[in-house]
Order: structure tokens, then sequence, then C-alpha cells
């Protein structure tokens, strides 16, 4: 059978590709392949390696595999750091505070992303009995992190990626909502509120407006607050700014694999994946169009491609060179991998779906469940091949997670244990969907927009500069036509319900921006994110325009018709391929 080869666009794809995967400005596509194959191929033994090389070029060269970035970037270096983000814990003393700023310096410095939860540090003002003074607080810590990360970016190095959080119910919870949004501090990190609480609860509490009692390592402080309020005052900053998420941390934790020996404190910085203390993300995506045939998804490779993908990222953490000791210890002991999906919204098109519809949501459903239950049999077998993780107990098959597996799988991973504490995740994909291509949409997200302005800076012949739109209609509206929606034109429930199908089958968690138009009535975003809280590990809200003026400006679908015909009127647009295809499917 002829070799499939799908390398990187012409333009920003190729562009990325050269900057920042390829070792070399000469390196091409089929040859950075083979480089990370033969790296990642190095994990196997008995033989195994040039077979398993070979299958890993194959799908990286076709682009149904995509790895993530650190992966292209460090295979066949030296020291090859491949991991994209890690979970360091906040102890409550000075050796603890020194610690996190150190592991922050150190991972920082390999590119890698750090997730912090700073619950277990006590609040501003408690005492202090060692040395007889106070506090400064959680948010005191933070703000010492932060600094080290924008030194570290002023430095010349990759900008540090963080996640700062805080448990809903700690002591410091109003000086944490306020730090951003008022004070405008806590500028280089994503910061977000952990629901460490039943969330059922919280949202009863929150209906009925009850107060909820502030804590400290289990202690009571005797000082409540209103659930309402909180909740009211979470959204309100999220809707003016999009600052803070919310982290489902009790739900992450009851449908937590290895519940019997860990608990998870936070997730990466963007989100898709819970993590306990030192553990990290190894990821790598299915880039879903590329299983689209003639309008039909090919089953048979997708499952070929999903256990190519899981052995190859255990072959990650085998071959790893990690930042901290530590990290070495618990990536091993638990050996978690993140293999997740990007095109979602591309594929739909190519299979005629709408995003958002009931039938593209049963086809999501449909998908999701076949990855997860090939995902977990293919780690079944690598157990039997190459020993389950060492975490590993019959209380695995305990876990809420687990215990919706099929029973055939139940019943394989009782005999041969697993290799992988968790499998699966749905990282944003920003750069590595770029790289795969024009048509690969990234992550689960939908498109932008069928059409936008663009903000374009010129100058005039005194050299001043102006500024001026740019109307750009997209290849997928010339494609797909009204089926091309973007992210403002799905319902908030539609949104909502998409994240929500996706993670009854994701065993990590889900990475999805929920996008609202600027108008969108905030009484209406409480409750429905209230209402889908007990679902979803995160949430992430993006109202337009609450971050300032935006590079590009969303033209609804609807409106997308009318506005070619009166450019087409106007003489603004000449190619009359546009206005012939604008309700239906037609080619490019």
């Amino acid at each position: 059978m002829e070799e499939v080869i799908v390398e990187p666009g012409e333009g920003l794809p190729s562009q990325i590709f050269k900057e920042r995967y390829a070792r070399t400005a000469e390196e091409t596509w089929v040859e950075a392949c083979e480089r990370v194959a033969e790296h990642i191929a190095n994990a196997e033994d008995n033989g195994k390696r040039t077979i398993y090389k070979e299958k890993f070029a194959k799908e990286l060269k076709s682009n149904r595999f995509m790895p993530g970035g650190r992966i292209w970037y460090g295979s066949g270096r030296s020291v090859a750091q491949l991991l994209n983000c890690f979970v360091v814990p906040g102890h409550d003393s000075r050796e603890g505070w020194g610690k996190l700023l150190y592991d922050t310096c150190v991972i920082s410095g390999t590119g890698g992303g750090i997730g912090a939860n700073f619950s277990d540090v006590r609040g501003r003002g408690f005492a202090i009995k060692g040395t007889g003074g106070v506090s400064t607080g959680a948010v005191s810590l933070m703000k010492m992190q932060d600094s080290i990360s924008n030194e570290l970016r002023q430095g010349g190095g990759r900008r540090a990626a963080l996640m700062q959080c805080l448990n809903v119910n700690h002591p410091d919870i109003l000086e944490f909502l306020e730090v951003k949004l008022d004070k405008g501090e806590l500028n280089n990190a994503n910061i977000s509120i952990v629901m460490n609480i039943d969330s059922e609860e919280f949202a009863n509490k929150v209906k009925n407006d009850e107060d909820i009692e502030l804590e400290f390592n289990g202690l009571k402080t005797g000082e409540t607050i209103s659930a309402k309020w909180l909740w009211n005052k979470l959204i309100e900053n999220a809707y003016n700014s999009g600052d803070p998420g919310i982290l489902n941390g009790y739900f992450a934790n009851k449908m937590n694999n290895i519940s019997y020996y860990e608990s998870l404190i936070s997730t990466n910085p963007c989100g898709e994946i819970w993590l306990g203390a030192y553990d990290c993300c190894c990821l790598g995506n299915l880039v879903l169009p590329r299983f689209v045939v003639d309008g039909k998804f090919d089953w048979d490779q997708f499952d070929e491609t999903v256990r190519i993908g899981v052995r190859f990222l255990d072959n990650v953490l085998t071959i790893n060179d990690f930042p901290l000791p530590e990290i070495k210890e618990k990536c091993h002991y638990n050996r978690r991998v993140g293999l997740g999906v990007m095109g979602l919204h591309t594929m739909l098109l190519e299979l005629g779906l709408t995003y958002g519809s009931e039938e593209g949501l049963a086809f999501i459903d449909k998908l999701f469940h076949i990855m997860k239950n090939t995902s977990y049999d293919e780690s079944i077998t690598l157990a039997a091949e190459k020993g389950p993780f060492p975490g590993y107990r019959p209380d695995f098959l305990k876990s809420n997670f687990v215990k919706g597996l099929k029973p055939a799988l139940r019943n394989k991973i009782k005999h041969h244990g697993i290799r992988n504490c968790a499998l699966l995740t749905v990282p944003p994909t920003g750069t590595t969907s770029m790289v795969s291509g024009n048509g690969v949409s990234s992550g689960i997200e939908s498109l932008f927009a069928p059409a936008y302005y663009r903000r374009v800076r010129a100058s005039d012949e005194m050299g001043r500069d102006y500024y001026y739109q740019e109307l750009v209609i997209t290849d997928e509206y010339k494609k797909f036509g009204e089926l091309a929606v973007g992210a403002y034109d799905i319902t908030l429930d539609d949104h909502l319900k998409t994240q929500a199908v996706i993670q009854k089958h994701i065993d990590n968690a889900v990475s999805k921006t929920i996008n609202i138009p600027a108008e969108f009535p905030m009484e209406d975003l409480k409750d429905k994110l209230l209402e889908y809280l007990p679902h979803v590990k995160g949430m992430t809200i993006y109202r337009q325009g609450s971050k300032g003026l935006e590079p590009l400006e969303h033209i609804p679908v609807d409106k997308v018709k009318e506005l070619l015909a009166e450019e087409h009127a106007k003489g603004n647009i000449e190619d009359q391929s546009i206005m012939d295809c604008v309700s239906g499917v037609c080619t490019i």
C-alpha cells in the first residue's frame, strides 16, 4: 500500500513547524516524523524497536496522530524533556514555599507548564505558632510564583504557563477573586476556583441562598460566606474578564481511577488533565478529519491509530528526561497519559453534521465511547506485555469511571491489570492543529466564525498609522455553507452539552472554551453554568470583547449570505463561486 504523507500546509503551518518543531531549518516533515518515531521506539525491547519505529512513523507522516509540541521539539536531543505540563504542591511552611518556587524555576526552564493548588497555605492573618507572626496568605505565594514567571519570560525564555487555583471554601477566597480583575495582578497565570465540595450541594446552597463554611486543611474557621454571593461574584468576574475558571475538583476526584491512594489537587494550565502532586501531562492527539473518507468515518483505521497512540504515549513516559526526581517517581508509578483529539468540528463538517445538533452530539457520543473502550483495551494489552502501572491494585476496578466500562474490559483488567492509571483527555491543541493544516479545527472547539472582519494596520503617505477592516470568508464556509457555524452561533446550552457528552468518556478532563456573545444576559449564564456544574470537571467562559479590542470581529452565520450579496452588489466581491455555494456543500 502506498505510504500516506500529509505535510503541513504552506504559510503559517509550515512556519510554525520549522520554528518550533523541526530540529533544523532544513529538516523536512518526513525527516522529523522519522526522528520522533525512532526516539519514541527506543522504549521498546525484545526486537520490537524497528517494528514500532515504522508503525509510529506511519501514523505521524499521515498526520493521523499528532504528538504534543514538546515531543516534536525534544525527540532526538541529548536531554529530551517531552512532557507538556506538571502539577506541584504548595506547602504551609517556609521550606514548602521555597520548594514550590524552586520547582517553578526548574520546570519552566525545561518548557513545562505548571499547575498548583494553594489551598494548603493558611489564610492571611492566621497565626504562625513557631515564630509568633502571622501568615501573609495563599495569594501572597501566588504573587511570588507569578513574579518568577514574569522574570523567566522577560529573560528571553519561553513564557512560563501557570495555573493557580484555590478551593472555593478557603479563607482567602475573597482576596483571590479580586486579585486579578480588580487589582490587575497575577497576569502571567490562569486562575481558577476549585469546587472541592459536592457541586450538587453547592448548587442547592446557591439556589437557597445558604452559607458555606470556610476551612483550612479540614478545620473550620468559624467564618461563613453566602454561596449565592460567591457564585455571583465568580460568574461576574468571568463574564467581564474571562477569569476565573471553575475547576470541579469534587467531580474529578469522584471519578478518579486511583482515589484509593491519591487525590487530584489541580489541573495543568489549560485544564485538560487533573493531577496529583508531581504528576505530568503526556499528550498526543488523533487528527479526526483524517479518518473521514468519501464522507464516511473509517472506524477500522481509527481503531488502529488509537492503539498506536496509546503505546506511543506510554513509551514517552519510559524514555523521558524528567525535570525533578519527584516527577520521575510519580510518573513511572502512575503512568498517566492523555490521548486526545483535534479537528472535531472539521470532522463533523465533512460528515455533513452541524456542531451542537442532535445528530452531531449522537455521533460524538459514539466516537468517544469507542475511543474509550479501544484505549482501555490497548492499555490492558500493554499491561499483559510490559506489566501494569506500579500503583495498580484491584481497587482500581471500584473507581466510578472504570465501573462504566463494558464488562468484558473490566474482566480483562481483573486478569491482566492495566498499563496506565488514566488514558484520555481533550487538550486545546492550538499550534499543533495549525501545523496539521488550515483545515483542522482546534481540539473540540468550534470554528471561530464562518466569516469575519479582520482589523488591519496600515500607514498613509505621511507615515501615520491607521486601521481598516478586511472581510474574510473562511474556506469552511465556501465549502460547507451554513453548516459552518461559528463559536458565537452555537447556543450556550449546546456548547455545554457537547462538553458534558464528551466528559462522560474521558477519564482525565476536557479543555473547552464556552463562547458567549457580548450581550448575553449574565443572569442566564449564572443559571445555566450552575445546572451543568456537576457534570463537567472544569468550565472556562469567554464573553465576546471581555478582554478588550479584538483583532477579529465575528459575523453570524445567518448574516453571511446577506453580507456577501451586499458586497457583491457593491463590486467588492468578484469571485462568483462564493455566491454560488452559500446555501449548501460545494467544492473548493
